[in-house]
Protein backbone atom coordinates (compact mmCIF):
# COMPACT_ATOMS: atom_id res chain seq x y z
CA UNK A 1 0.00 0.00 0.00
CA UNK A 2 1.20 3.57 -0.73
CA UNK A 3 1.96 5.87 1.61
CA UNK A 4 -0.07 9.35 0.98
CA UNK A 5 1.70 11.96 0.09
CA UNK A 6 1.46 15.29 1.93
CA UNK A 7 1.38 17.52 -1.05
CA UNK A 8 -2.03 16.65 -1.52
CA UNK A 9 -3.35 17.38 1.69
CA UNK A 10 -4.45 20.94 2.13
CA UNK A 11 -4.59 22.39 5.73
CA UNK A 12 -7.20 24.59 6.93
CA UNK A 13 -8.09 26.50 10.19
CA UNK A 14 -5.42 26.53 13.00
CA UNK A 15 -6.89 28.11 16.16
CA UNK A 16 -4.53 28.27 19.05
CA UNK A 17 -5.56 27.40 22.50
CA UNK A 18 -5.36 29.72 25.21
CA UNK A 19 -5.19 28.60 28.81
CA UNK A 20 -6.91 30.92 31.53
CA UNK A 21 -7.53 31.12 35.09
CA UNK A 22 -10.81 32.87 34.84
CA UNK A 23 -13.11 31.86 31.61
CA UNK A 24 -15.52 35.10 32.13
CA UNK A 25 -12.74 37.75 32.38
CA UNK A 26 -10.71 36.19 29.79
CA UNK A 27 -14.49 36.40 27.73
CA UNK A 28 -14.60 40.16 28.51
CA UNK A 29 -11.12 41.44 27.82
CA UNK A 30 -11.29 39.38 24.41
CA UNK A 31 -14.48 40.80 23.22
CA UNK A 32 -14.73 44.10 24.81
CA UNK A 33 -11.16 45.25 24.37
CA UNK A 34 -10.20 43.06 20.83
CA UNK A 35 -13.91 42.63 19.15
CA UNK A 36 -14.01 39.17 19.51
CA UNK A 37 -17.60 37.66 19.15
CA UNK A 38 -18.59 34.32 21.59
CA UNK A 39 -19.49 31.30 18.82
CA UNK A 40 -19.76 28.81 21.21
CA UNK A 41 -19.13 27.23 25.15
CA UNK A 42 -19.52 24.49 26.92
CA UNK A 43 -19.19 22.85 30.58
CA UNK A 44 -21.02 24.04 33.11
CA UNK A 45 -19.05 25.98 34.79
CA UNK A 46 -17.77 26.78 31.59
CA UNK A 47 -14.43 25.27 30.76
CA UNK A 48 -13.76 25.66 27.26
CA UNK A 49 -15.33 28.93 24.70
CA UNK A 50 -14.46 29.74 20.75
CA UNK A 51 -14.13 33.39 20.24
CA UNK A 52 -14.13 34.72 16.19
CA UNK A 53 -13.27 38.03 14.81
CA UNK A 54 -12.85 38.11 10.58
CA UNK A 55 -10.53 35.52 10.12
CA UNK A 56 -9.37 35.02 13.52
CA UNK A 57 -10.20 32.23 16.17
CA UNK A 58 -9.38 31.47 19.33
CA UNK A 59 -9.94 28.60 21.56
CA UNK A 60 -10.13 30.03 25.75
CA UNK A 61 -9.66 26.87 27.97
CA UNK A 62 -10.02 27.05 31.75
CA UNK A 63 -6.86 25.66 33.86
CA UNK A 64 -7.56 27.56 37.38
CA UNK A 65 -3.90 27.03 38.29
CA UNK A 66 -2.50 28.32 34.73
CA UNK A 67 1.06 30.15 34.80
CA UNK A 68 1.90 32.42 32.03
CA UNK A 69 4.85 31.80 30.22
CA UNK A 70 7.66 34.37 28.70
CA UNK A 71 7.21 33.44 25.40
CA UNK A 72 4.50 34.32 22.66
CA UNK A 73 1.49 31.94 22.92
CA UNK A 74 -0.54 33.28 19.76
CA UNK A 75 0.30 35.60 16.76
CA UNK A 76 -2.41 37.71 15.15
CA UNK A 77 -1.90 39.42 11.61
CA UNK A 78 -4.68 42.40 11.29
CA UNK A 79 -4.42 45.25 8.73
CA UNK A 80 -3.94 48.74 11.05
CA UNK A 81 -1.84 47.13 14.07
CA UNK A 82 -1.04 51.14 14.51
CA UNK A 83 -4.87 51.34 15.58
CA UNK A 84 -5.54 48.38 17.73
CA UNK A 85 -1.68 49.31 19.33
CA UNK A 86 -3.60 52.59 20.24
CA UNK A 87 -6.70 50.89 21.74
CA UNK A 88 -4.85 48.30 23.77
CA UNK A 89 -2.85 51.83 25.50
CA UNK A 90 -6.18 53.83 25.84
CA UNK A 91 -7.70 50.36 27.78
CA UNK A 92 -4.85 49.98 29.90
CA UNK A 93 -3.39 46.71 27.88
CA UNK A 94 0.16 45.27 29.66
CA UNK A 95 2.09 46.13 26.68
CA UNK A 96 5.04 43.85 26.99
CA UNK A 97 7.27 45.02 23.63
CA UNK A 98 6.46 48.67 22.25
CA UNK A 99 5.49 48.95 18.73
CA UNK A 100 8.48 48.98 15.70
CA UNK A 101 9.07 48.02 12.74
CA UNK A 102 10.77 44.66 12.37
CA UNK A 103 13.39 43.34 10.23
CA UNK A 104 11.59 40.05 9.01
CA UNK A 105 8.25 42.53 7.55
CA UNK A 106 6.42 43.68 9.92
CA UNK A 107 5.54 46.22 12.20
CA UNK A 108 4.18 44.20 15.70
CA UNK A 109 3.98 44.52 19.12
CA UNK A 110 3.37 42.26 21.93
CA UNK A 111 0.83 42.84 24.88
CA UNK A 112 -0.56 40.27 27.99
CA UNK A 113 -3.98 39.43 28.57
CA UNK A 114 -5.15 39.22 32.12
CA UNK A 115 -3.52 35.91 32.40
CA UNK A 116 -0.36 37.12 31.79
CA UNK A 117 -0.21 35.64 27.91
CA UNK A 118 1.86 37.13 25.23
CA UNK A 119 0.01 37.70 22.16
CA UNK A 120 2.32 38.78 19.24
CA UNK A 121 0.23 41.34 16.71
CA UNK A 122 1.70 42.44 13.61
CA UNK A 123 1.01 43.85 10.44
CA UNK A 124 3.02 43.27 7.11
CA UNK A 125 5.01 46.84 6.23
CA UNK A 126 3.92 46.87 2.28
CA UNK A 127 0.34 46.38 3.48
CA UNK A 128 0.64 48.79 5.97
CA UNK A 129 2.25 51.32 3.64
CA UNK A 130 -0.78 51.38 0.92
CA UNK A 131 -3.26 51.80 3.52
CA UNK A 132 -1.41 54.81 5.30
CA UNK A 133 -3.34 53.52 8.26
CA UNK A 134 -6.11 54.94 7.29
CA UNK A 135 -8.60 53.05 9.47
CA UNK A 136 -7.02 55.35 12.31
CA UNK A 137 -8.95 58.13 10.91
CA UNK A 138 -12.01 56.31 11.65
CA UNK A 139 -11.60 55.22 15.00
CA UNK A 140 -13.15 57.48 17.57
CA UNK A 141 -13.07 57.38 21.61
CA UNK A 142 -16.06 59.17 22.68
CA UNK A 143 -17.35 59.28 26.21
CA UNK A 144 -14.47 57.64 27.73
CA UNK A 145 -12.67 58.18 31.17
CA UNK A 146 -9.51 57.96 30.02
CA UNK A 147 -7.30 60.28 32.84
CA UNK A 148 -3.59 59.29 33.07
CA UNK A 149 -3.50 56.90 29.52
CA UNK A 150 -0.24 56.47 27.94
CA UNK A 151 0.18 56.82 24.14
CA UNK A 152 3.68 56.13 23.46
CA UNK A 153 5.34 55.62 20.03
CA UNK A 154 2.26 55.07 18.03
CA UNK A 155 0.09 56.81 15.04
CA UNK A 156 -2.95 58.39 15.71
CA UNK A 157 -3.05 60.68 12.96
CA UNK A 158 -6.95 61.34 12.37
CA UNK A 159 -8.15 60.43 16.14
CA UNK A 160 -11.35 62.20 17.19
CA UNK A 161 -11.41 62.15 20.99
CA UNK A 162 -15.10 63.50 21.96
CA UNK A 163 -16.11 64.27 25.29
CA UNK A 164 -13.32 62.33 27.17
CA UNK A 165 -11.41 63.04 30.13
CA UNK A 166 -7.63 62.73 29.34
CA UNK A 167 -6.16 64.79 32.28
CA UNK A 168 -2.86 63.62 33.34
CA UNK A 169 -2.48 61.64 30.25
CA UNK A 170 0.97 61.01 28.10
CA UNK A 171 1.35 61.59 24.15
CA UNK A 172 5.41 60.96 23.55
CA UNK A 173 6.93 60.37 20.02
CA UNK A 174 3.27 60.02 18.54
CA UNK A 175 1.57 61.26 15.69
CA UNK A 176 -1.19 63.73 16.06
CA UNK A 177 -1.91 64.83 12.52
CA UNK A 178 -5.27 65.90 11.53
CA UNK A 179 -6.45 64.53 15.04
CA UNK A 180 -9.39 66.45 17.06
CA UNK A 181 -10.20 66.79 20.20
CA UNK A 182 -13.53 68.03 21.22
CA UNK A 183 -15.02 68.46 24.52
CA UNK A 184 -11.67 67.12 26.05
CA UNK A 185 -10.53 67.75 29.60
CA UNK A 186 -6.47 67.89 28.94
CA UNK A 187 -5.74 69.28 32.66
CA UNK A 188 -2.19 68.08 33.34
CA UNK A 189 -1.61 66.89 29.39
CA UNK A 190 2.19 66.09 28.62
CA UNK A 191 2.59 66.57 25.04
CA UNK A 192 6.23 65.26 24.23
CA UNK A 193 8.35 64.73 20.62
CA UNK A 194 4.85 64.44 18.89
CA UNK A 195 3.87 65.42 15.21
CA UNK A 196 0.69 67.88 15.79
CA UNK A 197 0.18 69.14 12.45
CA UNK A 198 -3.28 70.28 12.00
CA UNK A 199 -3.98 69.03 15.65
CA UNK A 200 -7.28 70.71 16.63
CA UNK A 201 -8.89 71.27 20.11
CA UNK A 202 -12.51 72.49 19.78
CA UNK A 203 -12.23 73.26 15.94
CA UNK A 204 -8.99 75.22 16.76
CA UNK A 205 -6.13 74.80 15.46
CA UNK A 206 -3.35 74.94 18.22
CA UNK A 207 -0.57 73.73 16.36
CA UNK A 208 1.61 76.96 17.11
CA UNK A 209 0.16 76.91 20.66
CA UNK A 210 1.48 73.65 20.90
CA UNK A 211 4.67 73.90 19.51
CA UNK A 212 5.54 76.88 21.62
CA UNK A 213 4.84 74.77 24.97
CA UNK A 214 6.92 71.93 23.57
CA UNK A 215 10.00 74.15 23.03
CA UNK A 216 9.51 75.88 26.81
CA UNK A 217 9.78 72.73 28.01
CA UNK A 218 12.47 71.24 26.35
CA UNK A 219 14.18 74.87 26.92
CA UNK A 220 13.40 74.67 30.74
Amino acid sequence: MNQPSLAAISYGRAAPGIPVRDIALAHRFYSGILGFTKTFENGDPVGFMILKKDQAEIHLNLKRDHRASTINLVHMLVDDVDALHAICIAEGVRIIKSIADKDYGLRAFVFADPDGNRIDVGQPHDHQDKKERGTMAERRFEHQNMAGAEFRDCNLAGLIFDDVNASEGVFSNVNLRGARFTDVNMADVSIDDANIEGLTIFGYDIHALIDAEMARGKGG
